[in-house]
Protein backbone atom coordinates (compact mmCIF):
# COMPACT_ATOMS: atom_id res chain seq x y z
CA UNK A 1 0.00 0.00 0.00
CA UNK A 2 2.88 2.26 0.85
CA UNK A 3 4.54 1.64 -2.52
CA UNK A 4 1.29 2.52 -4.27
CA UNK A 5 1.16 5.95 -2.56
CA UNK A 6 4.77 6.71 -3.46
CA UNK A 7 4.16 5.79 -7.11
CA UNK A 8 1.08 8.01 -7.22
CA UNK A 9 3.05 10.98 -5.85
CA UNK A 10 5.75 10.48 -8.48
CA UNK A 11 3.19 10.42 -11.28
CA UNK A 12 1.57 13.64 -9.99
CA UNK A 13 4.95 15.43 -9.79
CA UNK A 14 5.89 14.33 -13.32
CA UNK A 15 2.60 15.55 -14.75
CA UNK A 16 3.03 18.85 -12.88
CA UNK A 17 6.52 19.35 -14.32
CA UNK A 18 5.28 18.64 -17.84
CA UNK A 19 2.43 21.11 -17.46
CA UNK A 20 4.86 23.81 -16.20
CA UNK A 21 7.26 23.28 -19.12
CA UNK A 22 4.40 23.47 -21.62
CA UNK A 23 3.16 26.70 -20.02
CA UNK A 24 6.66 28.25 -20.14
CA UNK A 25 7.05 27.32 -23.83
CA UNK A 26 3.69 28.77 -24.79
CA UNK A 27 4.43 32.00 -22.94
CA UNK A 28 7.83 32.35 -24.67
CA UNK A 29 6.23 31.90 -28.08
CA UNK A 30 3.67 34.57 -27.27
CA UNK A 31 6.40 37.00 -26.17
CA UNK A 32 8.41 36.46 -29.38
CA UNK A 33 5.27 36.91 -31.45
CA UNK A 34 4.52 40.14 -29.62
CA UNK A 35 8.09 41.46 -30.21
CA UNK A 36 7.84 40.58 -33.92
CA UNK A 37 4.55 42.42 -34.21
CA UNK A 38 6.02 45.48 -32.45
CA UNK A 39 9.02 45.48 -34.79
CA UNK A 40 6.75 45.29 -37.82
CA UNK A 41 4.66 48.14 -36.46
CA UNK A 42 7.79 50.25 -35.91
CA UNK A 43 9.00 49.60 -39.45
CA UNK A 44 5.64 50.60 -40.82
CA UNK A 45 5.43 53.77 -38.74
CA UNK A 46 6.14 57.08 -40.45
CA UNK A 47 7.57 59.20 -37.64
CA UNK A 48 9.10 61.73 -40.06
CA UNK A 49 5.79 62.30 -41.80
CA UNK A 50 4.19 63.17 -38.49
CA UNK A 51 7.03 65.66 -37.77
CA UNK A 52 6.62 67.77 -40.89
CA UNK A 53 8.84 65.85 -43.34
CA UNK A 54 7.29 64.69 -46.61
CA UNK A 55 8.26 63.12 -49.91
CA UNK A 56 8.19 65.24 -53.05
CA UNK A 57 8.35 63.94 -56.58
CA UNK A 58 10.99 65.04 -59.08
CA UNK A 59 10.47 66.35 -62.59
CA UNK A 60 13.02 66.56 -65.39
CA UNK A 61 13.67 69.49 -67.70
CA UNK A 62 16.22 70.44 -70.36
CA UNK A 63 17.35 74.03 -69.80
CA UNK A 64 19.88 76.63 -70.92
CA UNK A 65 22.25 77.91 -68.20
CA UNK A 66 23.85 81.37 -68.41
CA UNK A 67 26.82 82.27 -66.19
CA UNK A 68 28.48 85.70 -66.12
CA UNK A 69 31.98 86.16 -64.68
CA UNK A 70 34.05 89.28 -64.11
CA UNK A 71 37.36 88.98 -65.97
CA UNK A 72 40.93 89.98 -65.30
CA UNK A 73 43.89 90.02 -67.64
CA UNK A 74 46.01 86.96 -66.88
CA UNK A 75 49.51 87.66 -65.57
CA UNK A 76 52.38 87.68 -68.03
CA UNK A 77 55.89 86.32 -67.43
CA UNK A 78 58.33 88.79 -65.86
CA UNK A 79 62.10 89.21 -66.12
CA UNK A 80 64.58 91.26 -64.09
CA UNK A 81 66.74 93.95 -65.70
CA UNK A 82 70.23 93.64 -64.18
CA UNK A 83 73.32 95.81 -64.11
CA UNK A 84 76.50 94.64 -65.86
CA UNK A 85 78.78 96.74 -63.60
CA UNK A 86 79.02 97.51 -59.91
CA UNK A 87 79.06 101.02 -58.54
CA UNK A 88 76.64 103.67 -57.30
CA UNK A 89 73.22 104.08 -58.85
CA UNK A 90 72.84 107.73 -59.80
CA UNK A 91 69.53 107.71 -61.63
CA UNK A 92 66.81 105.27 -62.62
CA UNK A 93 65.30 106.64 -65.82
CA UNK A 94 62.04 104.63 -65.81
CA UNK A 95 58.97 104.51 -63.58
CA UNK A 96 56.48 101.76 -62.73
CA UNK A 97 54.12 101.06 -65.67
CA UNK A 98 56.56 102.69 -68.09
CA UNK A 99 56.87 100.83 -71.37
CA UNK A 100 60.47 100.43 -72.55
CA UNK A 101 62.04 99.05 -75.69
CA UNK A 102 65.09 96.87 -76.11
CA UNK A 103 68.25 99.02 -76.07
CA UNK A 104 66.55 101.92 -74.29
CA UNK A 105 68.53 103.83 -71.59
CA UNK A 106 67.08 102.79 -68.23
CA UNK A 107 69.66 103.75 -65.56
CA UNK A 108 72.89 105.67 -64.91
CA UNK A 109 75.59 104.42 -62.50
CA UNK A 110 78.94 105.78 -61.30
CA UNK A 111 81.78 103.26 -61.42
CA UNK A 112 85.47 103.38 -60.42
CA UNK A 113 88.21 103.00 -63.02
CA UNK A 114 91.98 102.76 -62.63
CA UNK A 115 93.42 100.71 -59.76
CA UNK A 116 90.16 98.87 -59.39
CA UNK A 117 91.93 95.56 -58.73
CA UNK A 118 93.66 96.93 -55.64
CA UNK A 119 90.49 98.71 -54.55
CA UNK A 120 88.38 95.61 -54.93
CA UNK A 121 90.85 93.51 -52.95
CA UNK A 122 91.03 96.12 -50.18
CA UNK A 123 87.25 96.39 -49.97
CA UNK A 124 86.90 92.61 -49.79
CA UNK A 125 89.48 92.39 -47.00
CA UNK A 126 87.77 95.22 -45.11
CA UNK A 127 84.44 93.44 -45.36
CA UNK A 128 85.92 90.15 -44.14
CA UNK A 129 87.69 91.87 -41.25
CA UNK A 130 84.46 93.52 -40.09
CA UNK A 131 82.78 90.14 -40.03
CA UNK A 132 85.70 88.69 -38.05
CA UNK A 133 85.44 91.53 -35.51
CA UNK A 134 81.76 90.69 -35.03
CA UNK A 135 82.56 87.01 -34.48
CA UNK A 136 85.24 87.83 -31.88
CA UNK A 137 82.84 90.17 -30.08
CA UNK A 138 80.14 87.47 -29.98
CA UNK A 139 82.61 85.03 -28.41
CA UNK A 140 83.70 87.67 -25.89
CA UNK A 141 80.11 88.34 -24.83
CA UNK A 142 79.46 84.61 -24.56
CA UNK A 143 82.39 84.21 -22.15
CA UNK A 144 81.24 87.26 -20.20
CA UNK A 145 77.82 85.64 -19.69
CA UNK A 146 79.46 82.44 -18.43
CA UNK A 147 80.50 81.34 -14.93
CA UNK A 148 82.75 83.36 -12.61
CA UNK A 149 86.17 82.22 -11.48
CA UNK A 150 89.84 82.50 -12.36
CA UNK A 151 89.55 80.18 -15.37
CA UNK A 152 86.69 82.22 -16.84
CA UNK A 153 88.65 85.44 -16.29
CA UNK A 154 91.64 84.00 -18.13
CA UNK A 155 89.46 83.03 -21.11
CA UNK A 156 87.91 86.50 -21.12
CA UNK A 157 91.31 88.24 -21.15
CA UNK A 158 92.55 86.11 -24.06
CA UNK A 159 89.37 86.68 -26.05
CA UNK A 160 89.49 90.42 -25.31
CA UNK A 161 92.99 90.55 -26.76
CA UNK A 162 91.82 88.72 -29.90
CA UNK A 163 88.92 91.13 -30.23
CA UNK A 164 91.22 94.18 -30.04
CA UNK A 165 93.56 92.63 -32.59
CA UNK A 166 90.65 92.03 -34.99
CA UNK A 167 89.55 95.66 -34.60
CA UNK A 168 93.05 96.86 -35.34
CA UNK A 169 93.28 94.79 -38.53
CA UNK A 170 89.85 96.01 -39.65
CA UNK A 171 90.92 99.61 -39.15
CA UNK A 172 94.05 98.97 -41.23
CA UNK A 173 91.99 97.57 -44.11
CA UNK A 174 89.57 100.52 -43.91
CA UNK A 175 92.56 102.86 -44.13
CA UNK A 176 93.86 100.96 -47.13
CA UNK A 177 90.48 101.29 -48.85
CA UNK A 178 90.46 105.04 -48.23
CA UNK A 179 94.00 105.34 -49.50
CA UNK A 180 93.34 103.43 -52.71
CA UNK A 181 90.05 105.26 -53.29
CA UNK A 182 91.70 108.68 -52.98
CA UNK A 183 94.62 107.71 -55.18
CA UNK A 184 95.11 109.61 -58.41
CA UNK A 185 95.15 106.25 -60.11
CA UNK A 186 91.41 105.84 -59.48
CA UNK A 187 88.83 107.84 -61.46
CA UNK A 188 85.07 107.67 -61.42
CA UNK A 189 83.00 107.62 -64.59
CA UNK A 190 79.32 107.46 -65.32
CA UNK A 191 77.87 104.64 -67.39
CA UNK A 192 74.43 104.18 -68.91
CA UNK A 193 72.63 100.86 -68.50
CA UNK A 194 70.45 99.84 -71.41
CA UNK A 195 67.46 97.50 -71.41
CA UNK A 196 68.09 94.10 -72.99
CA UNK A 197 64.36 93.34 -73.23
CA UNK A 198 61.17 95.18 -74.12
CA UNK A 199 58.15 95.33 -71.85
CA UNK A 200 56.39 97.21 -69.06
CA UNK A 201 58.07 98.09 -65.73
CA UNK A 202 56.16 96.47 -62.87
CA UNK A 203 58.42 96.90 -59.81
CA UNK A 204 61.41 99.09 -58.92
CA UNK A 205 63.94 97.18 -56.80
CA UNK A 206 66.74 99.74 -56.21
CA UNK A 207 66.59 103.49 -55.62
CA UNK A 208 69.07 106.22 -56.61
CA UNK A 209 72.08 106.68 -54.34
CA UNK A 210 72.35 102.96 -53.57
CA UNK A 211 75.51 100.93 -54.05
CA UNK A 212 74.84 98.11 -56.48
CA UNK A 213 76.77 94.98 -57.42
CA UNK A 214 77.36 93.44 -60.78
CA UNK A 215 74.35 91.43 -62.03
CA UNK A 216 72.12 92.97 -59.35
CA UNK A 217 68.46 93.32 -60.47
CA UNK A 218 67.26 96.90 -60.77
CA UNK A 219 63.60 96.37 -61.64
CA UNK A 220 61.22 93.72 -63.00
CA UNK A 221 59.85 93.89 -66.49
CA UNK A 222 56.62 92.32 -67.74
CA UNK A 223 57.16 91.04 -71.26
CA UNK A 224 54.81 90.66 -74.18
CA UNK A 225 51.16 91.60 -74.50
CA UNK A 226 48.17 90.10 -72.72
CA UNK A 227 46.83 87.06 -74.54
CA UNK A 228 44.58 85.53 -71.88
CA UNK A 229 41.84 86.56 -69.48
CA UNK A 230 40.98 84.74 -66.27
CA UNK A 231 37.85 84.08 -64.22
CA UNK A 232 37.25 82.58 -60.76
CA UNK A 233 34.54 79.88 -60.52
CA UNK A 234 33.20 77.67 -57.75
CA UNK A 235 34.20 74.01 -57.68
CA UNK A 236 30.64 73.02 -58.71
CA UNK A 237 30.66 75.32 -61.73
CA UNK A 238 34.14 74.17 -62.65
CA UNK A 239 32.97 70.55 -62.82
CA UNK A 240 29.88 71.62 -64.75
CA UNK A 241 31.90 73.56 -67.33
CA UNK A 242 34.49 70.82 -67.64
CA UNK A 243 31.86 68.13 -68.24
CA UNK A 244 29.68 70.24 -70.56
CA UNK A 245 32.36 72.15 -72.48
CA UNK A 246 31.28 70.71 -75.83
CA UNK A 247 27.85 72.35 -75.53
CA UNK A 248 29.07 75.62 -73.99
CA UNK A 249 29.20 78.93 -75.85
CA UNK A 250 31.20 82.03 -74.83
CA UNK A 251 30.59 85.76 -75.25
CA UNK A 252 32.85 88.57 -74.05
CA UNK A 253 31.54 91.97 -72.97
CA UNK A 254 33.76 95.06 -73.33
CA UNK A 255 33.98 98.19 -71.21
CA UNK A 256 31.56 100.07 -73.49
CA UNK A 257 29.02 97.21 -73.09
CA UNK A 258 29.55 95.99 -76.66
CA UNK A 259 29.93 92.23 -76.99
CA UNK A 260 31.56 89.62 -79.18
CA UNK A 261 30.53 85.97 -79.58
CA UNK A 262 33.57 83.68 -79.58
CA UNK A 263 33.80 80.62 -81.84
CA UNK A 264 33.21 77.29 -80.13
CA UNK A 265 36.84 76.32 -80.73
CA UNK A 266 38.00 79.20 -78.49
CA UNK A 267 36.73 77.35 -75.41
CA UNK A 268 39.28 74.61 -75.95
CA UNK A 269 41.77 76.89 -74.20
CA UNK A 270 39.54 77.35 -71.11
CA UNK A 271 41.60 75.46 -68.54
CA UNK A 272 42.28 75.44 -64.81
CA UNK A 273 45.26 77.52 -63.74
CA UNK A 274 45.24 77.66 -59.94
CA UNK A 275 43.11 78.00 -56.81
CA UNK A 276 42.85 81.44 -55.19
CA UNK A 277 42.72 82.36 -51.49
CA UNK A 278 38.91 82.17 -51.46
CA UNK A 279 39.00 78.54 -52.61
CA UNK A 280 37.70 79.31 -56.08
CA UNK A 281 39.26 77.80 -59.19
CA UNK A 282 40.99 80.26 -61.50
CA UNK A 283 40.46 79.43 -65.19
CA UNK A 284 42.16 81.12 -68.14
CA UNK A 285 40.87 81.67 -71.67
CA UNK A 286 43.13 82.53 -74.62
CA UNK A 287 41.87 85.64 -76.45
CA UNK A 288 45.00 86.46 -78.45
CA UNK A 289 42.91 87.15 -81.56
CA UNK A 290 41.30 90.18 -79.84
CA UNK A 291 43.28 93.41 -80.08
CA UNK A 292 41.70 95.27 -77.13
CA UNK A 293 42.06 92.58 -74.47
CA UNK A 294 42.45 95.24 -71.79
CA UNK A 295 38.88 96.42 -72.43
CA UNK A 296 37.25 93.03 -71.72
CA UNK A 297 35.12 93.22 -68.57
CA UNK A 298 32.91 90.11 -68.48
CA UNK A 299 32.76 86.59 -69.86
CA UNK A 300 29.28 85.12 -70.40
CA UNK A 301 29.19 81.32 -70.65
CA UNK A 302 26.02 79.66 -71.96
CA UNK A 303 25.49 75.91 -71.52
CA UNK A 304 22.95 74.64 -74.04
CA UNK A 305 20.44 71.80 -73.61
CA UNK A 306 21.47 70.75 -70.13
CA UNK A 307 19.39 67.85 -68.69
CA UNK A 308 18.33 68.65 -65.12
CA UNK A 309 16.11 67.41 -62.33
CA UNK A 310 13.80 70.01 -60.82
CA UNK A 311 13.18 69.97 -57.05
CA UNK A 312 12.01 72.43 -54.43
CA UNK A 313 14.79 74.69 -53.21
CA UNK A 314 13.92 73.83 -49.59
CA UNK A 315 15.13 70.27 -50.23
CA UNK A 316 18.76 71.48 -50.38
CA UNK A 317 21.14 71.41 -47.41
CA UNK A 318 24.88 71.92 -47.03
CA UNK A 319 27.48 69.54 -45.66
CA UNK A 320 31.25 70.18 -45.86
CA UNK A 321 30.68 73.00 -48.37
CA UNK A 322 28.84 70.57 -50.67
CA UNK A 323 25.14 70.74 -51.58
CA UNK A 324 23.08 67.65 -50.68
CA UNK A 325 19.48 66.44 -50.75
CA UNK A 326 17.77 63.57 -48.88
CA UNK A 327 16.55 60.96 -51.37
CA UNK A 328 14.41 57.86 -50.79
CA UNK A 329 15.62 54.78 -52.66
CA UNK A 330 13.68 51.75 -53.94
CA UNK A 331 14.00 50.05 -50.53
CA UNK A 332 12.46 53.16 -48.89
CA UNK A 333 15.76 53.94 -47.16
CA UNK A 334 16.87 57.58 -46.79
CA UNK A 335 20.19 58.55 -48.36
CA UNK A 336 22.18 61.81 -48.51
CA UNK A 337 22.84 62.51 -52.19
CA UNK A 338 25.25 65.26 -53.42
CA UNK A 339 23.91 67.44 -56.22
CA UNK A 340 25.24 70.18 -58.50
CA UNK A 341 22.83 73.13 -58.60
CA UNK A 342 22.96 74.90 -61.97
CA UNK A 343 20.02 77.27 -61.58
CA UNK A 344 17.59 78.60 -58.95
CA UNK A 345 14.30 80.27 -59.87
CA UNK A 346 10.84 80.73 -58.28
CA UNK A 347 11.65 78.51 -55.29
CA UNK A 348 12.88 75.70 -57.53
CA UNK A 349 16.39 74.28 -57.84
CA UNK A 350 17.62 72.81 -61.11
CA UNK A 351 20.31 70.22 -60.46
CA UNK A 352 22.50 68.43 -62.93
CA UNK A 353 20.85 65.14 -63.83
CA UNK A 354 24.03 63.06 -63.92
CA UNK A 355 23.92 59.28 -63.89
CA UNK A 356 22.28 58.70 -60.50
CA UNK A 357 18.76 57.27 -60.46
CA UNK A 358 16.52 58.97 -57.90
CA UNK A 359 13.04 60.46 -58.21
CA UNK A 360 11.89 61.05 -54.62
CA UNK A 361 13.30 63.69 -52.27
CA UNK A 362 12.43 64.86 -48.76
CA UNK A 363 11.35 68.39 -47.89
CA UNK A 364 10.29 69.98 -44.62
CA UNK A 365 12.14 69.92 -41.30
CA UNK A 366 15.31 68.24 -42.59
CA UNK A 367 17.08 68.53 -39.22
CA UNK A 368 15.09 65.49 -38.05
CA UNK A 369 16.18 63.30 -40.95
CA UNK A 370 18.83 60.63 -40.35
CA UNK A 371 20.84 58.63 -42.83
CA UNK A 372 19.47 55.08 -43.24
CA UNK A 373 16.02 55.76 -41.76
CA UNK A 374 13.03 54.06 -43.39
CA UNK A 375 10.36 56.23 -44.98
CA UNK A 376 7.74 53.96 -46.57
CA UNK A 377 4.76 55.14 -48.61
Amino acid sequence: MKNTKVRAQQIIMTIGCLVFLVWVGIRGMNNRSSETNETQVKEEQLPLASEGVRIEGVTEEVIVVNQTYHTQVAALPSVAIRTDKKGELIQLKVDVNSRIEEGQDVAVIRIAQGDTLGLGKAMRKAKESKQFVKEQLDQLLAIDRGEDGSEAKEKYDKQYALYNLAKKEAAEYEEQVNKVSSSAQVTYVEKTIKANSAGVVKQILVGAGRTIDENQPLFTLQQGQAKSIQIAVSSENYLLLRNQLQQTRAKIVFQDQSSLQLPASALESLTQQSINEEGKIVMTLNVSSISNVQDIRNLVLTILNLPTKVIKEEALFMRDETTYIWTVNAANKIEATPVVVVKRADGKAYVQKGNTDWNRVLVGDLKKVKEGDTFAN
